[in-house]
Parts: structure tokens; sequence; C-alpha cells
């Protein structure tokens, strides 16, 4: 993908299951890159291991999950939500998200913090505040749905 001035390339999430993710529009065998970055105890996603099975990277129920489309929107630029897409065509996924971040040291030092967490914990809700910001309504690859905050 070519990248563009102004468009959000990559990001970081921290999950409930005490992982740590480095997600980028850049592809990687055909699927844009979601790869564990630190774990904390046992996980089937080893470190360093990628998420497969997707063209999209959809923010969905408070999950990160690569998916791909029913069928492209020949009308239209719009990417379909991964909320109204068939979970058959939901690739790899995340564990809950605690936030979302956009430096890797901030999602380093949330990935560190031993207070218990929750899903979209509010004690990193301006992180994830400002990362749906940046990525934003017409991301080409990140695709926000109204139901990752559900």
């Amino acid at each position: 993908m070519k990248k563009s001035e102004g468009i959000l390339h990559e990001f970081f999430a921290v999950t409930l299951s005490g992982s740590l993710y480095h997600i980028s529009d850049e592809f990687v065998n055909g699927c844009p890159s979601v790869v564990k970055i630190a774990r904390k105890g046992e996980s089937r996603v080893d470190v360093g291991e990628r998420l497969r099975s997707g063209q999209l990277v959809g923010l969905v129920g408070r999950k990160i999950v690569l998916y791909s489309e029913d069928a492209p929107l020949a009308s239209s630029l719009k990417k379909q939500d991964p909320g109204e897409v068939s979970t058959y065509l939901w690739g790899g996924h995340t564990s809950p998200v605690v936030a979302l971040f956009l430096r890797e040291e901030d999602a380093m030092a949330c990935f560190l913090d031993k207070t218990e967490k929750t899903a979209l914990d509010n004690d990193w809700r301006d992180y994830t505040q400002a990362a749906l910001e940046r990525i934003g309504k017409n991301h080409p690859v990140f695709i926000i749905s109204p139901f990752f905050l559900d």
C-alpha cells in the first residue's frame, strides 16, 4: 500500500489477556500486519505471530479483528462495517481491548501497569479516543465499527 501523508499507518493495542499488539496497514502475506509484540502469561498466539485471514482491520465488539468484505461495494469507496459482515469472513482476532495507543511507549506503560484493567478501561480512555480520532471514518484499512464501543 502506498503511504499517504495524514493517514495513520500504525497503532498499538493492549488486550485483557495481557497482550500488546502492533497494528499496521502494511500488508504481509496478503493481510494487514497485526502482530503480537509482548505478552504476559500463556497464550495461543506467541510473540512475533501475526493474525491471519482478512484484508481489513476491524475494530468491533471491543476487539480487533481481521476480516474480508462480503462483496465489494461497487458504488462506493466505503468499506463494510465489520459488525455487519458475516463472522464467517472474520479471520484472527484479539481478546477484548483495554486501550488503543498511537505511541508504543504509551502502550508499553499500560501493558506493564499492574492495576486491574477492564475492556476499554476508563483509566486509558483518552489514549483510545486519540487513536480512534486519528484512524478516522475513512481509513482505507482500519475500519471502526459503531459496535466497537459496545
